[in-house]
């Protein structure tokens, strides 16, 4: 029989990350500031707990995936929190798109007290969460690192060591501003083609075959943006803090980062004419609002 695993944050990606858990065999204890996200995973066989506590008294390995590194401290600095029920040889395999300087802390007071720690964001959105094909950066010691290899690989295809801890979350906000950033260029090509009298869709089927392809023309573009459906399942506010994470790192690091600078104001402006549950994928409209036009299907 397999471990009981924690599992805190029933998300957009925490949802089906935990329903594959579970159907590879592992008994998971869950717990999510709301109740009903709890009662769902609960009905499909999972057990609830009433804090990250109870979780953590149930289970020698904890993986957390919340909204932000504030989100992760409360979690296990807070009352209730796992810091109150982890014990020495434990292990929390955190999966958020956290600060770095942030995962050191949380790593500093959990190794103070005998746990283990490794930062595991992932890549792949709520497709690759419900294909189990997810993309897995981790940092931290490798040795723990191969103690999840079996829980990480339910959930994960590509599984990546990066270094010490903070480097997977380090790289997975890069990786993040890449994808901005291609998403936002991908937009303002096909603006322009649509202008000019281009079908978009035909400019999209050029690009995925050229030199201009990207991820947006694979995936985004097609499912999510030309159908206007602009439901990735990633938020706005969810990637404008990703390019926050990464700028911020730039200055610490005196790295110069003018297209990353840029970029996060863009999807700021998004931001402030919308809302923080607006997916990412409407900067396309954002961006047809800038040029005074809106593309056809």
């Amino acid at each position: 029989m397999k471990e009981t695993v924690g599992f805190i944050g029933l998300g957009a990606m925490g949802v089906p990350m935990s329903q594959r858990l579970l159907e590879a065999g592992y008994s998971l204890v869950v717990h999510d500031v709301r109740k009903e996200a709890v009662e769902a995973i609960a009905a499909k066989g999972a057990k609830g707990a009433a804090s990250a506590k109870e979780v953590a008294e149930q289970c020698r390995k904890v993986i957390t995936i919340v909204p932000n590194s504030d989100a992760v401290e409360q979690v296990v600095f807070g009352a209730g929190g796992l810091l109150e029920g982890m014990k020495a040889g434990d292990i929390l395999i955190e999966m958020t798109s956290s600060y770095p300087p942030s995962t050191l802390k949380v790593n500093q007071a959990l190794a103070a007290k005998g746990i283990h720690m490794i930062d595991a964001p992932v890549s792949g959105g709520v497709v690759g969460a419900v294909a189990g094909t997810l993309s897995v950066m981790v940092g931290g010691d490798e040795k723990i690192f191969e103690t999840c290899r079996p829980i990480l690989s339910v959930m994960g295809k590509n599984l990546f060591y990066i270094g010490g801890i903070g480097f997977g979350h380090a790289l997975k906000a890069i990786n993040n501003f890449l994808s901005a950033t291609t998403l936002a260029a991908t937009s303002e090509a096909l603006i322009l083609a649509s202008k000019i009298g281009i079908s978009p869709r035909r400019a999209v089927e050029v690009l995925q075959v050229s030199t201009g392809r990207s991820y947006a023309t694979e995936l985004k573009v097609p499912k999510f943006v030309l159908p206007r459906t602009f439901n990735s399942g990633f938020t706005l506010e969810l990637m404008h803090k990703d390019l926050n994470t990464v700028t911020r790192m730039a200055r610490e690091y005196k790295v110069p980062m003018l297209m990353a600078n840029l970029v996060q104001e863009l999807y700021g402006y998004s931001l402030a004419h919308g809302d923080k549950n607006t997916d990412h994928t409407a900067i396309f409209a954002s961006l047809e609002e800038l040029a005074g036009t809106k593309v056809k299907p």
